[in-house]
């Protein structure tokens, strides 16, 4: 699932959900390679996947995603009175493919970052810093939940 969420003086403004995200990537690679679901998922991640694999399945999939934020974009300017966004934010697990970010703010023309809910905090000592820094984007709402207070 990809979602956009425009946001103006700090509240949503606009939100537009796509059936489209990395559970596409993980079936093709699937499809492609004749790979179960969890293999599929693993080779994504940790890589060993054939040379081929950049060019016919991962900048097809890059593509699409910007295919996808262009059209969200678009529906969000016919239905406002805006007609344009001046910051992009990137989160979830695709985020964390290498370019993304730079392939949508050049595509789309929208200076572009990649969400890290951690950037802020001190870490523990036992965590692995670039280990956190791949899996960010992709913890944000987690991030978020457990930094809410419960009174």
């Amino acid at each position: 699932m990809t979602t956009l969420n425009v946001m103006h003086n700090l509240k949503s403004i606009y939100t537009r959900d796509t059936v489209f995200g990395g559970k596409q990537l993980t079936e093709e690679i699937m499809r492609r390679y004749g790979l179960s679901y969890e293999e599929a998922g693993m080779a994504k991640r940790q890589g060993g996947l054939p040379e081929n694999y950049l060019t016919d399945v991962l900048e097809p999939f890059k593509e699409a995603i910007v295919q996808q934020a262009s059209r969200s974009l678009q529906f969000f300017y016919s239905s406002s009175p805006h007609s344009k966004v001046d910051h992009i934010v990137l989160a979830g697990g695709s985020v964390s493919i290498a370019g993304m970010d730079e392939m949508i703010q050049e595509k789309l023309g929208v200076e572009t970052t990649i969400a890290n809910p951690f950037a802020s905090m001190s870490l523990s000592a036992r965590v692995k810093p670039q280990t956190l820094s791949n899996d960010a984007p992709a913890l944000l709402i987690a991030c978020g939940l457990a930094l809410r207070s419960f009174d």
